[in-house]
């Protein structure tokens, strides 16, 4: 195999996460009379909790106390969905990791997500953590993506192999953007938003979903 380390996003590639966090910000928008939708949504995908507050705030005219509240309220329903059993892994993670360990594939996570919520997530998903290589959150770097810091974090901290034998697996185009600007190769795995051409253009390919991803390496690498 040509590939010496893939690097997982977290939230829509191996967790339908993005469901969970749009349910519970909605709960909030409900509870707190706030017009909110899926298409609004979507732009927050991919990016950390304070460039969302930040544009929010722009966008409901100035009121930080409004959405303050809002991303507590939401914050508060997220685990309870989990612990409900509303997290599911994405259709073939098990799948594709299996395939990684059984050719001495390392693996990584590199998440905007906060370290206690990486933990969570496994912990109620059964995803054991000692499986990947290393996990960088966004405790650990000073920029979010589209900032190359996380996936940057996560592959030196995995021996810096040669990046063009690196591979990134992402669902959102600010994760594609970082994974450019950290000059390493990534798949999209499309999840709430598909990609356009121009997009298509940056990644090394886009496919329907991680066994596509499986046997694409398969075949490539």
């Amino acid at each position: 195999m040509n590939l010496d380390l893939v690097i997982f996003d977290m939230d829509g590639v191996i967790f339908d996460s993005e469901k969970v966090y749009f349910e519970a910000n909605q709960i909030a928008a409900d509870k707190l009379g706030m017009d909110y939708s899926l298409a609004y949504y979507k732009q927050f995908i991919g990016a950390g909790t304070d460039a969302m507050r930040e544009q929010m705030i722009e966008d409901y005219s100035g009121d930080a106390q409004l959405i303050d509240d809002f991303l507590r309220i939401s914050e508060e329903n997220v685990h309870p969905l989990v612990e409900a059993g509303e997290l599911k892994l994405k259709p073939g993670f098990v799948e594709l990791s299996q395939y990684l360990q059984a050719n001495d594939i390392p693996y990584t996570l590199a998440s905007s997500n906060y370290k206690s919520e990486i933990e969570f997530f496994l912990e109620h998903t059964d995803v054991d953590p000692a499986a990947f290589k290393t996990i960088i959150s966004a405790d650990d770097v000073a920029e979010a993506k589209p900032a190359p810091d996380i996936f940057n974090k996560a592959w030196k901290k995995s021996g810096a192999p040669a990046k063009e034998k690196t591979i990134v697996i992402e669902d959102s185009f600010n994760g594609i953007k970082a994974a450019n600007n950290a000059d390493i190769p990534v798949i999209m795995v499309p999840d709430i938003i598909q990609p356009t051409e121009e997009q298509r253009k940056t990644t090394v390919a886009v496919l329907d979903d991680l066994i596509s991803v499986r046997e694409y390496l398969k075949n490539n690498y």
